[in-house]
């Protein structure tokens, strides 16, 4: 099972390192959820927060946010 945290949009300031799941689907509006993790597959935790909070969708992506120093 994925371990994994949801992080508000407005508090992701406060992570040094977060990820976006985004949705591509050309005929919907994209939907991001923001997250933490310390898996190494963000593969299977984006699959996992996929089919937990966004189903139906067919088509997502990882974007990764790092601070920088």
């Amino acid at each position: 099972m994925a371990q994994y945290q949801l992080v508000e949009k407005h508090t992701i300031e406060h992570h040094n390192e977060y990820y976006e799941v985004r949705t591509t689907q050309d005929d919907d509006q994209p939907k991001s959820l923001f997250f933490t993790t310390n898996e190494e597959n963000l593969e299977d935790v984006a699959a996992a927060i996929v089919a937990d909070h966004l189903s139906g969708a067919k088509h997502w992506t990882i974007i990764p946010h790092r601070k920088d120093a």
